[in-house]
């Protein structure tokens, strides 16, 4: 039952049996009441003791407290904290909970009285846009803050609940935290170690290479709490899987294709990181954006690895799917997006969640070297060990005694736990977390888009006449999910060299609003305008994840092979699979529409350089491209298919802007087999600039500007909306309106 207090900062939770667990007796682990070993971001925490254990619920804007005593676990209470919580810390001794709230911008703190039954939020301290990660120093007394859209760390005073420091410059998005334990108590002499989510280009190369980028991990200092350094993580130059041709080289495949062209990838989508003994481990999805494009050449699952004796890369990177690559049992699932580590605290051991494929699997490393290598299941060492979880799982923590860990799944909103003592270990229990949508309500079609659009799996209603769920259709063998370049339905920031041409990953986010149908309008999508219904990526689960596709035939299970080509034959109400009885497609349409937030701005709306840029930017007429709620004149605008006259190289051509974007000189301006690109010369659909301030150094459909000034210095650009008259020309000015682009979020009036 719940008892909320009339305090607008609180809120009590009373433990359903009126009490909540007393505190366990320390274990041999805990000394001071300091945690045992390095700490790092969740969004679930355990106390020093492992009696209790706090779960974050992004979705009901709540944090869920468990008593632990080994492998049984109990659901206690439920506490609303405020809007979308996705990192979450407890103090050693469990009598505090903190929450990063990312929309909310708070830290809400959560008052725990085990002896009362009581838990409630005393306070919600103001700290940069969308924090999200939080870790506290071993002994506690610091809580570190990672604000993803402000690019700063806070650091809060956990006596007090006090911001001491705001750490600005942290690098691009930062997200997780891992905090070194000097073993003396005093916490002053540790680093914090975060992750940057986005990787950022390599001087001298240019995207769709596949060393194009590398990722980035800023040191901090405890003892100032200063920055003392960023890591470059390198790409790796030889992924272990092998392409048919290189498209940047202009080499096509041969006939028959061979497989013989190394690929790379660069490290990107940096969400977690760990440390154990001398190093740090940061789990991220690979890029290897060059074509030819097929399923086991674009994203990887990476494993870098940084000496903190010298922060730099310690040159141990691996890809964790040449693991299932190489067993010898044909029966494969791939460890598609690694998202979160946990290591144990007496082996040199460590779990990680495939946040696409449902499992936990592990990995070794060597305490003298850093080089990791994942382990095969000791019950069948013809596979990769891979433990089932909830769905979407994206937090793991390990007990001291290292026999337990727990698994946070975002999508089922339930915690997995396992029991680390058998061998091969073993799922012991799932609990609910947090409520899931009533079924059959609008909340409950976007849950179930939201479900598709990020497994490498997707688990479907049985064919008529059959009872058997269909599973598996999402990629080939667990190997790619929407979510794999498109982060939370964000982008990548990658430039992809695709069979039409280089394309940089759109991000799905819109302003739709489910109180004003007006607003309900789909711009045309790809660079190229090449599709019109969200269906048509029907494409790229076959092509580009090697998935047999939601479209069926009659029976409901036969891939529909009609739609292999989907431009002009209209895709939508074709026979497609379902979930729960509700067409597959329409679920992922409805997550699209309305489950996808598009990120907060840092900018002040009522600084003055922002409101002199929307004048900027109307006097140039930029709203002829880029005016309305989607901040693209791209509109659907028409019943699919489209007329004929309309289409030319299978774009909707009356779509497209020519404003002197295409270089056909360009290193990437290639299409997948190595030819020049038929399309672009007729220009391209504009972008959308709806929170375009988030996805930093690579803009424009070949990510060749590295800036928004880059994109403003082509004056045909700038002037295409007032006849090529330039009203630009200043630095200044342009320099203005930039503040004005940087602004832009779902908060923004939108420009007609």
């Amino acid at each position: 039952m719940h008892a909320r207090s009339s305090a607008s900062l609180s809120t009590a939770v009373m433990v359903a049996t009126g009490i909540l667990l007393a505190p366990a007796a320390p274990t041999a682990h805990l000394v001071d009441g300091r945690f045992f070993g390095p700490t790092s971001s969740q969004p679930l925490a355990l106390t020093a003791n492992e009696s209790l254990l706090a779960v974050a619920n992004p979705d009901n804007d709540s944090v869920t407290l468990f008593s632990v005593a080994g492998t049984e676990v109990k659901r206690l209470a439920e506490v609303e904290v405020g809007r979308e919580p996705n990192g979450v810390a407890l103090l050693p001794d469990g009598t505090k909970a903190y929450a990063a709230n990312t929309v909310g911008g708070t830290v809400a703190v959560i008052r725990i009285n085990r002896d009362r039954g009581v838990a409630r939020v005393i306070d919600r301290i103001r700290v940069g846009t969308e924090p999200y990660g939080l870790a506290l120093t071993p002994n506690g007394t610091k809580l570190y803050v990672t604000n993803t859209r402000s690019n700063s760390v806070t650091v809060i005073d956990t006596q007090t609940d006090v911001v001491i420091r705001t750490i600005q410059n942290a690098g691009f998005e930062p997200r997780g935290l891992a905090i070194t334990n000097d073993d003396d108590g005093d916490d002053a002499d540790e680093t914090v170690y975060v992750t940057q989510f986005l990787s950022l280009p390599v001087p001298g190369k240019i995207d769709g290479q596949d060393d194009a980028k590398a990722g980035k991990v800023t040191a901090i200092s405890t003892a100032t709490d200063a920055v003392i350094g960023e890591i470059t993580l390198n790409p790796l130059a030889d992924a272990g899987f092998r392409a048919a041709g290189d498209a940047i080289a202009r080499i096509p495949p041969a006939t028959p294709p061979a497989f013989t062209f190394p690929t790379g990838a660069y490290p990107n989508q940096l969400n977690n990181i760990g440390i154990k003994g001398k190093y740090a481990f940061v789990p991220n999805v690979g890029a290897s954006p060059n074509g030819p494009i097929r399923f086991d050449v674009n994203t990887q699952s990476l494993l870098s690895v940084i000496d903190t004796t010298t922060n730099a890369d310690a040159q141990q990177t691996i890809n964790m799917h040449r693991a299932v690559a190489q067993q010898t049992n044909t029966t494969r699932r791939f460890l598609t997006i690694p998202w979160a580590l946990a290591f144990k605290h007496l082996a040199n051991e460590a779990y990680v969640v495939s946040a696409a494929s449902n499992v936990l699997f592990k990995i070794a490393v060597n305490p003298a070297t850093g080089a990791a290598a994942v382990q095969p299941d000791p019950s069948d060492p013809t596979r990769v060990l891979q433990i089932p979880t909830g769905k979407n799982p994206r937090g793991v923590v390990v007990t001291s005694g290292d026999t337990v860990a727990i698994v946070a799944n975002y999508v089922s909103r339930d915690i997995t736990v396992i029991d680390l003592t058998t061998q091969p270990e073993r799922v012991v229990a799932t609990l609910q977390s947090a409520a899931l949508p009533a079924p059959g309500t609008v909340a409950d079609l976007i849950h179930v888009g939201k479900e598709l659009y990020n497994t490498s799996i997707g688990e479907f209603d049985p064919a008529p006449g059959t009872t058997t769920p269909i599973r598996g259709r999402m990629s080939a063998n667990g190997w790619g999910a929407c979510a794999a370049c498109h982060p939370n339905g964000l982008s990548d920031n990658v430039v992809w060299i695709f069979p039409s041409g280089p394309k940089k990953t759109i991000s799905q986010h819109t302003d739709f609003d489910l109180t004003d149908p007006t607003r309900k309008r789909m711009r045309l999508l790809n660079h190229n305008a090449e599709r019109d219904e969200q269906e048509d990526f029907e494409l790229n689960i076959r092509a580009v994840s090697g998935g047999q596709g939601l479209i069926v035939q009659a029976d409901g299970i036969t891939q529909d092979t009609t739609v292999v080509n989907l431009v002009p034959l209209a895709s939508a109400h074709r026979n497609q699979l379902t979930v729960h009885g509700v067409p597959a497609w329409d679920a992922i349409k409805a997550y699209i529409q309305y489950g996808i937030r598009p990120p907060i701005s840092p900018a002040i709306k009522s600084d003055p350089r922002v409101q002199a840029g929307r004048l900027l930017f109307t006097a140039a007429n930029c709203q002829s491209c880029h005016g309305g709620p989607q901040w693209t004149s791209s509109r659907l605008d028409y019943t699919p298919p489209p007329d004929a006259s309309r289409i030319k190289n299978g774009q909707i051509l009356d779509q497209l802007r020519a404003v002197g974007t295409f270089d056909p000189s360009a290193l990437n301006e290639v299409t997948a087999n190595g030819a020049s690109p038929v399309v672009g010369p007729d220009g391209f659909v504009p972008d959308s600039l709806l929170s375009i301030f988030a996805f930093p150094q690579t803009f424009l459909h070949n990510g060749t500007a590295s800036s928004l000034g880059d994109v403003l210095d082509n004056v045909s650009h700038r002037s295409a909306g007032t006849g090529g008259v330039d009203v630009l020309s200043s630095a200044a000015d342009r320099a203005t309106l930039i503040q004005f682009l940087l602004s832009i979020d779902a908060r923004t009036r939108p420009i007609p």
